[in-house]
């Protein structure tokens, strides 16, 4: 019997979050929300970060309700913004497994960096797809649900959230927008020490809240290596033991087969800027 336990897949931005949904969102009976943003921020969009938020008990049982988590065998949530706000996060599901995943300090860095360069933060077409056509991923269509923007937040938070999102676009064209997870007063940390000091900032935070994640959870949080998961099947048969779910050597097969092995060399690479990622880490 599959266990009933939340399971939410948090870490940093390219850290493997997506590779951690489509092996667990592949699991029959799956309900997989990947990334469902708008509904996060219910009765947060005056926040523009994802540091900050209120918690007062209407917010936490409103998230909790849009998710509908007892209606579903096997409920799993991914979402790297949540690797800034654990306290938000255990409030809405206590009671779940956290699948922390990580991967090289650097190598992760650097592709959050590539993707600010490249202005891909509140895109426009990314925007219209997640807010007004559906959550989710094009490889789970079986097992991921659909939400559009209205499916995700409460007609009082309309307001709130078209003026939060016309912020956000003011702030993508003064080129003032970095990609992932926003710490606390971004724009001025992005605009004074640069997009690469800002996303080691960030990565530094967010291993400061995966210590809280540890306090909050215990025994009820694993961490895990995307290289690993990449290529060796014990570190997936590690998470599936984990979440508590039962599987078979075909389907880990079947999982392996579905891989690109080449995604891991790519993302292994050195870069001109590593050394320069290395110094702003000490």
């Amino acid at each position: 019997m599959l266990s009933r336990q939340p399971i939410l897949i948090v870490g940093m931005a390219r850290s493997g979050t997506t590779l951690v949904s489509h092996i667990l969102g592949s699991l029959p009976n799956a309900h997989i929300e990947v990334e469902p943003h708008a509904l996060w921020k219910l009765g947060n969009f005056h926040y523009l970060n994802d540091e900050e938020f209120d918690m007062d008990p209407r917010i936490i049982d409103n998230i909790r309700e849009k998710f509908d988590v007892n209606n579903h065998q096997l409920f799993i949530e991914k979402s790297p913004i949540n690797s800034l706000r654990p306290t938000l996060v255990h409030a809405v599901f206590p009671d779940a497994k956290i699948v922390y995943v990580e991967r090289d300090t650097v190598r992760c860095i650097h592709s959050n960096y590539k993707r600010s360069v490249k202005q891909d933060s509140f895109k426009l077409s990314i925007i219209l797809k997640k807010y007004f056509v559906s959550t989710g991923s094009e490889d789970l269509p079986g097992a991921v649900s659909t939400r559009n923007l209205f499916q995700q937040i409460l007609l009082r938070d309309l307001p709130s959230f078209i003026l939060y999102t016309i912020k956000m676009f003011r702030l993508r064209r003064e080129n003032n927008l970095p990609f992932g997870p926003k710490l606390k007063n971004f724009p001025n940390i992005h605009r004074k020490k640069g997009s690469l000091a800002y996303h080691v900032d960030v990565y530094k935070a967010s291993q400061e809240y995966k210590a809280v994640y540890k306090e909050l959870y215990a025994d009820n949080m694993e961490v895990f290596d995307m290289e690993k998961i990449m290529q060796d099947k014990d570190e997936i048969e590690r998470m599936l033991n984990f979440i508590q779910v039962k599987y078979d050597e075909k389907w880990i097969k079947d999982i392996q087969k579905t891989l690109d092995s080449s995604r891991v060399e790519q993302a292994m690479k050195i870069s001109e800027i590593d050394n320069k990622i290395i110094e702003l880490l000490k």
